[in-house]
């Protein structure tokens, strides 16, 4: 245990971050918005998360996002049932659960936005850099609603920096891209005001980072149950001065706490790494970590969106910058690159171990963790925990075998503090297998 983590015990401990209540104004805000847009005829685009959104906010065109409805559905425990609507006409359970969800609430015209589901959109934008699903999950929203869909094809990158081909095809993609915008909304892209929508989804990184560096105080200030919700503002704002003005209040919040070391868990044993998207439907179970010492200091999913970054000399060409960062998305990348940038989060947030949540609905996040868990145990030395779940289908997840899972697992976590931190033999640790 490190020296400055023996004042851990002695800390208040934190309740809720005080810019939640702003958190959601914001977001109410954001999707008070989308219906009004709807309502006055202006362009509404449905677009997948590893998208550029900066060309839309600069041609004042709504951004709408199913994958991040689908979280709402989640969290608000209403997924299986839309879920269920959609299966009920032919879409398969092993479908991503944000896809079945998003498209049993288009299917039954009602979703828990007031009771509404999400407004219609005027055209839709779906980028290849995250999943294959997206793909024919856009095609379906399409079809449906009788409205245009680009898709946007970006080449896997499995070794950075993405070679200068590859670019160069993903500039040409980004060009028809704003030319099918123009086209179907009749707007023209403004290069001044694009630079202006780049400039301040930097600046939003940039905070966002600064968010995530407070962690690494001991107490951290803010566990995943913090994160996974304020990453919010970072997807469906990005680029706005909205985003740019909540992060500076989240960021000063978080100063404050490591400052006077409050943090969520007043006696910080264990510090741990999450890897995945949240298991949205049991937020609860973080405090189930949290009530037995452990805090979640950095998780893959919030650290990747520290990505979208432009410098001052990029913005020079900001169709080249958007190519060059759309490009090395998190999904879109290599394992080894992955592997990397775990073992740096491990590092910097002085991980005690690594929790892999084996989601069942998103493949491509979940196929190289027994890779990534082998690497985390052989080059940092760290217990590795996987736990069974969906991020939204409550119906995929057992919460008996999580919490024994997470107890084993903790118990191996004290037995290495009593041991002074020893390796941990890996076939205890689960790298093979689901449990610890």
């Amino acid at each position: 245990m490190t020296a400055d983590r023996t004042a851990a015990a002695a800390v208040k401990p934190a309740g809720r971050l005080k810019v939640d209540a702003d958190l959601k104004r914001l977001m109410g805000k954001y999707y008070s918005g989308v219906f009004w847009a709807h309502r006055l005829r202006r362009p509404i685009a449905w677009i997948t998360s590893g998208a550029p959104v900066e060309p839309l906010y600069a041609m004042g065109i709504t951004p709408v996002y199913p994958e991040n409805y689908g979280a709402i559905l989640g969290a608000r425990k209403v997924s299986a049932e839309f879920c269920e609507i959609a299966e009920g006409a032919g879409y398969s359970r092993d479908l991503c659960s944000y896809a079945r969800g998003s498209i049993g609430s288009m299917m039954a015209d009602r979703g828990p936005l007031n009771g509404h589901g999400l407004p219609a959109p005027d055209l839709l934008i779906c980028a290849k850099n995250i999943c294959n699903v997206v793909v024919k999950w856009w095609e379906v929203m399409a079809r449906h609603y009788h409205k245009p869909l680009f898709v946007l094809d970006v080449p896997y990158v499995p070794e950075e920096p993405a070679k200068p081909h590859q670019l160069d095809f993903v500039r040409g993609q980004l060009d028809e891209m704003i030319a099918f915008l123009e086209k179907h909304t009749r707007r023209r892209l403004s290069h001044p005001r694009l630079v202006r929508v780049l400039e301040n989804s930097t600046a939003t990184v940039a905070l966002w980072e600064e968010v995530q560096g407070y962690r690494r105080a001991s107490p951290s200030p803010a566990s995943a149950l913090d994160m996974f919700t304020n990453m919010a503002p970072i997807v469906t704002l990005r680029g706005t001065d909205e985003a740019v003005g909540y992060y500076r209040k989240l960021a000063a919040e978080l100063k404050g706490r490591a400052e006077r070391h409050e943090g969520p868990v007043p006696d910080e044993r264990y510090r741990l790494v999450w890897d995945n998207i949240a298991i949205w439907h049991n937020l609860r179970l973080m405090k189930y970590f949290h009530e037995r010492g452990a805090v979640f200091v950095g998780e893959s999913y919030t650290n990747a969106w520290g990505e979208y970054t432009f410098s001052p000399d990029e913005l020079k060409d900001p169709i080249g910058a958007m190519a060059r960062q759309y490009s090395g998305v998190l999904l879109n990348v290599g394992p080894e690159v992955r592997l990397a940038r775990l073992l740096k989060m491990g590092r910097d947030y002085r991980a005690d171990g690594v929790v892999f949540h084996s989601n069942r609905s998103c493949k491509t996040y979940s196929l190289s963790q027994y890779f990534l868990a082998r690497g985390v145990q052989d080059r940092l030395g760290l217990p590795t925990l996987f736990i069974e779940a969906d991020m939204a289908d409550p119906r995929a997840y057992a919460d008996a075998v999580a919490k024994t899972r997470i107890d084993a697992f903790l118990e191996i976590l004290e037995g290495r503090r009593g041991a002074g931190g020893a390796t941990v033999d890996s076939t205890r640790t689960g790298g093979g297998g689901p449990a610890c």
